[in-house]
């Protein structure tokens, strides 16, 4: 009798336990299917709602430069702005529209340099940008044709094309290789070498096509007629000057106004080296002129 009774003791329970877990796996079920719904409805309100033709941007406008296409680069936000966030949301969506990769595709186009994105009457997007602006060439040395355009604070911004002539003035840093996006030389020393270089080309007729820093203070100017002035940044560029214009002036050495000689050394002083042939001379800043 007892041992009866516990059974249908246990089947209670087995029965009770089976419609808690029917019971629960139905709340289950019906909490799973209001979440896909939920979910369904949410998908579809942000599929349609990014999709209002208000909220895209439908326009590119570009301002800035003086070289660059401006469809150059407005081809590149198109590009960028086409497709969708996870098949669901387009790029062009106002909200979410992709600015880092625009920003981002935009400098790697070679001479942009400060770019600006901003949307403005809700669907047109601006973007303003500067550009570098070629000052002078960097060269691994005074042989190679492979160099950098530099902008007038120093910086490489890209590689240039194979150029003749003197329209820019080569810079050469023994023992440092040219690379893309480095600060070549210091803004001080373009600055100073090329008004150096003006001077020269404006009082002497002296046109500089190289200038090369050797070491710490050494710098070689290399002019067109071939010769090579050696000045020390231990010295004032003025006084680096005005002795040279004191030797050119001289009667003795007149024949190497035009550059042809193999060089000057400008390095000690009112001493001064120079070699117009195969013969070195060492003359004074205070010739009579």
């Amino acid at each position: 009798m007892f041992e009866k009774f516990r059974k249908t003791k246990l089947q209670k329970r087995a029965q009770k336990k089976v419609v808690k877990e029917r019971s629960m796996l139905g709340k289950q079920v019906f909490v799973g299917v209001g979440i896909v719904i939920v979910l369904v409805l949410l998908t579809t309100a942000i599929w349609h709602g990014t999709r209002i033709e208000s909220l895209q941007i439908t326009q590119v406008e570009v301002v800035g430069g003086y070289t660059i296409p401006h469809k150059e680069i407005e081809d590149t936000v198109q590009q960028v702005l086409v497709g969708e966030y996870f098949k669901l949301v387009p790029r062009t969506f106002r909200a979410t529209y992709p600015k880092k990769a625009i920003l981002e595709n935009i400098r790697n186009i070679p001479r942009v340099k400060n770019v600006q994105i901003e949307i403005i009457d809700t669907q047109k997007a601006v973007v303003a940008f500067e550009e570098y602006r070629p000052h002078a060439l960097w060269c691994a040395d005074v042989f190679t044709e492979e160099c950098f355009f530099l902008d007038e604070f120093g910086y490489a911004f890209s590689t240039a094309p194979t150029l003749t002539g003197s329209a820019f003035i080569r810079y050469v840093a023994s023992e440092i290789i040219p690379e893309v996006g480095e600060q070549a030389f210091e803004n001080n020393f373009i600055k100073t070498s090329q008004e150096f270089s003006d001077k020269l080309a404006n009082e002497l007729d002296l046109y500089v096509t190289y200038i090369e820093k050797t070491g710490d203070l050494d710098v070689l100017y290399t002019v067109s007629g071939g010769g090579v002035l050696k000045l020390s940044q231990t010295m004032t560029l003025d006084q680096s000057f005005n002795n040279l214009r004191s030797i050119l002036g001289s009667e003795d050495f007149v024949h190497l106004q035009d550059g042809k000689f193999q060089y000057i050394d400008l390095r000690f002083g009112d001493k001064i080296f120079l070699n117009d042939e195969d013969d070195t001379t060492v003359a004074s800043s205070s010739t009579e002129q």
